[in-house]
């Protein structure tokens, strides 16, 4: 099997399993291992990318699968409303807004909401938790302060020699470190809420 039918194939049965995901989980597994099996039987060893790609489409969109199962099943589809909208803004500026509870509220409206699974929620809560309002609490951070104190001495020639004495400051490794946990604490909830997006999109 070609490196680039793997690559279709597995795009193809992840979006099955992003399709699927508010299915019954045994279900949901036995559904794209069905496909997969079918994939398999399917598509020849040494496919061109076109036949790969035809193959899949003959198969369906896994969108439709999805529906055709939930309407086989009952299952009425979530789709996300007015409180995953808030969700996201709350998790990501709700501190800064109202310290902590904000945020609070925001990971409140996480866990109720039907459209995120439990790993989506356990992302949102515990990737930088209080979301932006640690990158702006971080310059509040006593770090060290270098002072410098300079004079002159007698050398024993008998020459007069000034000098300058510094203590304190931070090594430049302390420095580098902490330029990284200031963008880390920005760049995580960003893309935790762009995360928790696209997810809840999937599911429009």
């Amino acid at each position: 099997m070609s490196a680039t039918r793997n690559r279709h194939i597995e795009e193809y049965l992840d979006d099955l399993r992003a399709a699927t995901r508010d299915l019954p989980r045994r279900r949901r597994d036995e559904l794209v291992a069905d496909i997969e099996e079918h994939i398999t039987a399917t598509v020849p060893f040494g496919a061109t990318d076109a036949d790969v790609l035809t193959a899949l489409d003959r198969i369906g969109d896994p969108d439709q699968i999805a529906a055709a199962e939930r309407e086989r099943l009952g299952i009425v589809p979530t789709t996300p409303g007015w409180l995953e909208w808030l969700t996201i803004p709350l998790l990501l500026v709700g501190a800064l807004i109202i310290p902590l509870v904000g945020w609070l509220v925001g990971v409140i409206f996480l866990w109720l909401s039907r459209c995120w699974s439990v790993r989506d929620k356990v992302i949102g809560t515990l990737v930088v938790p209080g979301g932006l309002a640690g990158a702006l609490l971080l310059p509040l951070y006593p770090v060290s302060v270098q002072t410098c104190s300079s004079g002159t001495k007698t050398s024993p020639s008998g020459r007069t020699v000034s000098f300058q004495h510094c203590t304190g400051g931070q090594s430049t490794v302390a420095t580098i470190a902490w330029i990284t946990l200031e963008l880390a604490l920005i760049v995580a909830p960003v893309a935790t809420a762009v995360y928790l997006t696209r997810r809840a999109r999937a599911l429009r």
